[in-house]
């Protein structure tokens, strides 16, 4: 009983000096102080566990994932806060589980929907899940927030990935009219020109693109493509060599299939 308060003073002030050291991005150092005050004392309140919150935070930014999703859960376990489900997501998506994500992102938005970051962030998630349709939902969402060229893109590509190339092609004229500097939709168009084997109609969109952006190293990639299916081979071989000189990996089995024969 006598000791009780010394060591409770002690474990403040190893407490401060990591949290100061986790200001200093000293992830490390912060942890071996976190792990002493946690291998002496249990977390009881809702406070105290936040010191495995913190230990969290080192953890994540020493990559170290697995061990922070196991600290973020004893949190979320006994305390779910919005601070803890957004640390947690973060973590899911350095391990790439996207239902995990989706779980926390939901239940955040609920909290506060009208937050067009969390609902960008669902949306790139459902993307990556290939959960085009609702993906569609969160851009249109979006899109009343912020009507950019790169979110109607997007909405494009989820008609693409649904097999619906004429939907997409609609969206991305669309794009071209509204914003014709917007180079990516040029290259957008281009490829799913290239995927369903429409090379004339695929030249005219790359090299719309290219007089907006000469440089354009995927668009010279796909116009020597277009070229050589069109048997073109000569000036297409240019472009592709040109695209692998500028480093596009891509470009060799078709140097080795049209060029190297």
């Amino acid at each position: 009983m006598v000791m009780s308060p010394f060591f409770s003073l002690a474990q403040q002030s190893l407490e401060i000096e990591a949290d100061t050291l986790v200001a200093r991005q000293d992830y490390a150092g912060a942890l071996t102080l976190y792990n002493k005050i946690l291998d002496k004392s249990k977390p009881k309140t809702e406070e105290e566990f936040q010191l495995y919150y913190k230990r969290a935070v080192c953890y994540y930014g020493l990559d170290n994932f697995s061990e922070a999703l196991k600290d973020i859960n004893t949190v979320i376990e006994k305390y779910p806060s919005p601070q803890a489900r957004l640390l947690r997501a973060y973590i899911n998506q350095a391990l790439e589980d996207y239902e995990a994500q989706l779980a926390d992102l939901n239940e955040l938005i609920a909290l506060n929907p009208d937050n067009p970051e969390m609902i960008q962030w669902r949306a790139s998630v459902l993307m990556e899940s290939e959960k085009y349709k609702e993906a569609q939902q969160d851009i249109r969402r979006l899109l009343q927030y912020s009507p950019s060229p790169q979110l109607k893109s997007y909405l494009g590509l989820t008609y693409y990935y649904q097999e619906d190339p004429d939907s997409a092609l609609i969206m991305f004229d669309q794009i071209i009219q509204e914003d014709p500097n917007f180079v990516q939709s040029y290259v957008y168009a281009a490829s799913l020109c290239l995927d369903q084997s429409a090379y004339e109609l695929a030249l005219n969109y790359i090299d719309k693109g290219l007089q907006k952006e000469p440089s354009n190293t995927t668009l010279v990639f796909y116009r020597g493509i277009a070229l050589v299916e069109t048997d073109q081979k000569i000036e297409g071989c240019r472009c592709l060599t040109k695209a692998f000189n500028a480093g596009i990996d891509d470009v060799g089995e078709y140097l080795k299939e049209y060029c190297y024969k």
